[in-house]
């Protein structure tokens, strides 16, 4: 069958629920994995220094931008997935 391809605000839950692939992420550019890695940080309201990614994620009701620190809010699972993209990018 078709081959399901996850768009960026899919990977929003996905990078909560489970590890990542190879397979799950394999169609993303390098800009793109840079989103979907950041978006766990956005995610717990983390304030990005760089420009591109303060205005990507502004555009999102879910984000509430309240901390320059959120690593200690990271899942075991969502640290793991950071790593994973981070080596793929």
């Amino acid at each position: 069958g078709r081959e399901s391809r996850y768009t960026i605000s899919d990977m929003y839950n996905i990078c909560s629920d489970r590890l990542l692939t190879d397979e799950d992420i394999k169609h993303f550019t390098k800009k793109e994995l840079r989103i979907v890695r950041n978006q766990i940080y956005a995610k717990h309201g983390y304030i990005f220094k760089s420009k591109d990614l303060q205005e990507y994620f502004s555009q999102f009701d879910w984000y509430s931008p309240t901390s320059r620190d959120v690593a200690r809010q990271l899942t075991k699972t969502e640290t793991a997935n950071v790593s994973f993209i981070k080596a793929r990018e």
